[in-house]
């Protein structure tokens, strides 16, 4: 169906003028006639009856205009419709992570831009593993950022691991084990700890630490946030098992990660539905590598737990 049509047809009974209609639409009258011509074909309706030189809207075309008026007030607003598509396209980011990680990777990230003079805006989302897996898959954001591996093996996504961080012990800086360069399991199993649930990646991780040693110590504190967790050991609680991405330190902070004596290490990933990239997507790949660079620079020791691939 002639989309032309469609318009003409609108602004003819909106504007109660056939002359009227093809001035703002920028045709003919004749041209215009024409239009309604074929529409009144293809839908086999006679929309407006024709005395001498003016047209009156009929009963069908009354009815037809009547329960159509959204799909043709839709035509109208279609170029504002793609140029928004176009400034979101161009200025807007929509991704998808978890908490500490849109705490401890991309609101720096999303800082460094802006003292880098871009223009941009930009919507974060915090959603579980699989939420953040099946939803970018699903082309609901335009990537997502996740440690690997995925756990939904039947979505089709691109993975691109960009960092690797070395897993520590956090605690206070004033605590009796924080002038040592590493920590065994060893040294913290009689100590106060803080951990997430059972069922959680971070928890799965420090039981693995504890059952490599074969060791199982009772955990005190437990939450369902890593947030929390890293708040519960700044307030002196206990410590916990950690990374320096979801436990990341800020300047000046009265916290130390110790690494532990055993090297283990947390890969972290962009993750992309398949197809074309927003420019702006990438400027912000880059950019949190740059930001990882800079938090490597700031000490050696932060340097030795953080890597980019």
């Amino acid at each position: 169906m002639n989309l032309r049509s469609l318009r003409i047809f609108r602004r003819i009974v909106t504007l109660g003028s056939l002359a009227q209609a093809s001035r703002e639409l920028n045709i003919s009258p004749s041209a215009a006639s024409r239009l309604i011509s074929l529409l009144e074909s293809e839908l086999n309706l006679t929309l407006f009856a024709r005395h001498k030189r003016r047209l009156e809207l009929t009963e069908e075309g009354d009815r037809f205009y009547r329960e159509t008026e959204h799909i043709l007030r839709g035509l109208d607003e279609m170029g504002a419709v793609s140029q928004d598509i176009r400034q979101q396209t161009n200025n807007r980011l929509r991704l998808v992570t978890a908490a500490p990680l849109a705490m401890g990777v991309i609101a720096p990230t999303l800082a460094l831009m802006r003292q880098q003079g871009m223009a941009f805006e930009c919507d974060i989302n915090v959603e579980t593993r699989f939420g953040i897996e099946s939803k970018v898959a699903a082309r609901a954001y335009n990537f997502g950022i996740i440690s690997v591996p995925l756990e939904n093996a039947i979505v089709e996504l691109t993975v691109e691991p960009f960092l690797e961080a070395r897993i520590g012990v956090l605690m206070r800086a004033d605590h009796p084990l924080a002038d040592r360069s590493t920590i065994s399991p060893e040294d913290i199993v009689d100590q106060p700890l803080v951990a997430l649930r059972k069922g959680q990646r971070w928890r799965a991780r420090m039981d693995e630490v504890f059952s490599g040693a074969g060791l199982s110590p009772p955990i005190p504190y437990e939450t369902t946030s890593t947030p929390v967790v890293t708040q519960l050991v700044r307030d002196g609680l206990g410590l916990t098992i950690v990374d320096r991405v979801c436990g990341r330190i800020l300047e000046g902070e009265p916290l130390v990660l110790r690494p532990l004596a055993q090297e283990r290490w947390v890969t972290y990933a962009t993750i992309h539905p398949r197809g074309p990239r927003p420019s702006l997507e990438q400027h912000f790949v880059r950019s949190m590598q740059e930001f990882v660079d800079a938090e490597r620079h700031r000490s050696p020791d932060i340097a030795a737990t953080l890597r980019l691939m």
